[in-house]
């Protein structure tokens, strides 16, 4: 299989049977029964939005102004589809016995604001930060020397057999990434990097047409190897703040329930593989409020990374917020409009394209080797942390940790009986080094 791989197939539409989240207009995409679209009954206004609103993935509203596009329905319908998938996502996430905590909100302590880390703590006079070099701040040229060193560690992995080989057996799937810039550090790394876009191509690279048969039929499930994690820079035109002039125009005409649609499909994706590190990228804006995810928890601009400009952006997700980071001189300024303005789609994908030194620093705070117990605690969520980090501490083996917890976790959902297993591993463990 190769290591990176632009998917140009055509998408499957049966269904996707998601506990949870196949909700709203969007599951007729899947051609999910209406009567499967939630774990609850249709009621006949919700059956009647979602028949008005059976269309195809690929069909373009009139007054499309970008790929995403597709579908449309009016403000009122919106609100409606909001509230409903995020009440869906509330239930989830507060049940009381949780198949998965993927989509459980940050601690207060894992939310992490780049501004506080790179060390801005003074204004001049005018009203102007200062940027202290005794507080962290380099010059472009060492900013660069730093985003080197990120590659380097990136392409190392890929270097060390052992590593590669770990590396091998893990998928990343991006979506969204018609540049492959986030996904770039996987790549080099090892990992099994698969990119979708529907820029790239209309048919396999549209999210809505994702399906579980689509996954299966083309990819064999990727052949049993762990997705480790998914990375979504989902269309921000509707979203973000910097256009809220035009959000009602939008909202009434049905472009917004277009991109709102696929971050609910974003999500569907999530819930059905569960990877160890999620992310959905946006400017500060309105996603979460409409696209039903949890509060964010990084927060950065590019120039905290190395990348001179100015863009605040948040990341909601599961994942290390701690990046590393490389502060310069935001010298050019919010370049993304001075240079990159207009309406174009060329226009609209430079402004979009992720900054190279947050994805290498994101690929760093986050690589399953540098961070063995965020792997497998993230994957075996609903078990003991500690004690998994005592394990991996102790050199047991993370083949021996998983099969000793895949039955009761996955075909029991005794997660006592898997905390038993690791508990009795360390046991072991421990026994064999006092002899």
């Amino acid at each position: 299989m190769a290591e990176a791989q632009e998917v140009h197939r055509a998408a499957d539409q049966s269904s996707w049977p998601l506990h949870a989240l196949a909700v709203s207009h969007t599951s007729q995409q899947l051609d999910l029964p209406l009567e499967e679209t939630s774990g609850e009954t249709v009621d006949a206004q919700t059956r009647e939005l979602l028949l008005r609103v059976r269309r195809t993935p690929t069909d373009a509203l009139p007054n499309a102004t970008a790929p995403e596009h597709v579908i449309g329905v009016d403000d009122r319908e919106l609100a409606q589809i909001v509230s409903e998938f995020n009440a869906s996502m509330a239930r989830m996430i507060r049940g009381d016995h949780p198949v998965s905590n993927v989509f459980q909100a940050p601690r207060k302590r894992e939310v992490v604001r780049l501004t506080k880390k790179a060390g801005v703590k003074e204004r001049n006079g005018g009203g102007k930060k200062i940027y202290h070099r005794e507080a962290g701040w380099m010059t472009l040229e060492e900013a660069k020397a730093n985003i080197a060193e990120w590659k380097r560690r990136a392409r190392a992995q890929k270097a060390d057999p052992t590593i590669r080989n770990a590396n091998s057996q893990k998928v990343v799937l991006s979506l969204f990434d018609l540049t492959g810039a986030w996904a770039r550090p996987w790549e080099e790394a090892g990992y099994q990097v698969y990119r979708f876009d529907i820029q790239d191509d209309p048919e396999v690279g549209d999210v809505n047409g994702f399906s579980t048969s689509f996954f299966i039929d083309w990819f064999a499930d990727f052949e049993g190897m762990d997705i480790y994690a998914v990375l979504a820079a989902c269309p921000c035109t509707d979203f973000s703040v910097s256009g809220n002039q035009w959000w009602g125009a939008k909202d009434a005409d049905g472009r917004t329930v277009s991109s709102v649609n696929l971050v609910h499909q974003t999500l569907r994706l999530i819930e059905y593989i569960k990877p160890a590190v999620w992310a959905i990228e946006n400017p500060v804006g309105r996603i979460e409020a409409l696209g039903g995810l949890p509060p964010w928890r990084l927060a950065f601009d590019p120039y905290q990374l190395g990348d001179p400009y100015t863009k605040k952006t948040l990341i909601w997700g599961r994942f290390n917020a701690d990046l590393p980071i490389a502060p310069v001189f935001p010298a050019e300024g919010s370049k993304m409009h001075k240079q990159y303005g207009g309406k174009s789609q060329a226009t609209k994908n430079a402004r979009s394209e992720t900054p190279e030194g947050f994805s290498y620093g994101f690929f760093v705070a986050n690589n399953a080797h540098d961070h063995p117990v965020m792997a497998l605690a993230n994957k075996f969520d609903r078990l003991d942390r500690a004690l998994i980090e005592q394990a991996i501490e102790l050199g047991i083996p993370h083949e021996r940790i998983e099969s000793s917890v895949e039955d009761p976790y996955y075909m029991d959902l005794d997660d006592e009986a898997a905390n038993a297993a690791i508990a009795e591993l360390i046991g072991e463990s421990q026994a064999a080094c006092c002899e």
